[in-house]
């Protein structure tokens, strides 16, 4: 159960904010994944920490100090991958569980899931990152659809290498968090989806979905028109 925002505000201060940015970096300097990409385009550390105590202080406490574009700045990295935004929310989620500060974690841990999949989504808009088709092809109609699927009710099938029968194109779409969507055949790419994208299923092709982060997705089934 979440917790009001003036329950979560009365937990924590500026300071303890502070003491998350400042941890939370320090680990990823260090970090061989993370680590280089930072050093590479953060010139002045006391500068880029102010101001990400900024931006956190303004998602956190509702604070008006932060003055940045960080979709902008990230979009404009050069190879990025998913698997790198799992590892700074695995050291995010590290370094809140150490603070002792349980509405701070929840909420804190809560943004940057959602910090990461924007990023991620916005990246991919901007980059040649790999992509599957999201649109179907004309002459089909929508039969049937599927529950909302969650963490807590994606069946273990979904999660193994499977196919929709002869003739049944499926449209997958992702609600909320980030999924993963993969093929188990030629050309066995994968993409990673967050809210609002979309993937079209061929028939008979061999694919397999995963939950990155908590979420929501959908699949719409369509078949030809006789």
């Amino acid at each position: 159960m979440l917790m009001t925002d003036s329950s979560l505000q009365a937990d924590y201060t500026e300071t303890d904010i502070r003491q998350l940015v400042t941890q939370f970096y320090a680990q990823v300097r260090q970090d061989g994944q993370l680590g280089p990409i930072f050093e590479q385009n953060v010139q002045n550390w006391d500068e880029h920490l102010d101001m990400l105590c900024d931006f956190w202080s303004a998602i956190l406490l509702g604070t008006r100090r932060f003055k940045g574009a960080p979709i902008a700045r990230h979009a404009a990295l050069p190879e990025l991958s998913w698997p790198l935004f799992e590892r700074w929310l695995e050291i995010f989620n590290q370094t809140t569980a150490t603070l002792g500060k349980p509405a701070l974690q929840n909420k804190a841990d809560a943004m940057a899931d959602r910090i990461a999949a924007k990023l991620w989504q916005t990246y991919q808009a901007q980059s040649s990152q790999t992509r599957l088709p999201d649109t179907l092809p004309p002459g089909l109609e929508r039969y049937s659809q599927s529950p909302v699927f969650t963490p807590d009710n994606l069946p273990g099938a979904l999660r193994r290498a499977h196919n929709t029968k002869s003739g049944t194109w499926g449209l997958l779409r992702v609600q909320t968090g980030v999924l993963r969507f993969a093929l188990d055949q030629e050309p066995f790419t994968e993409v990673v989806l967050t809210a609002g994208q979309c993937v079209a299923i061929e028939p008979q092709v061999l694919h397999h979905v995963e939950f990155e982060l908590p979420g929501s997705f959908q699949i719409e089934f369509f078949k030809q028109v006789r």
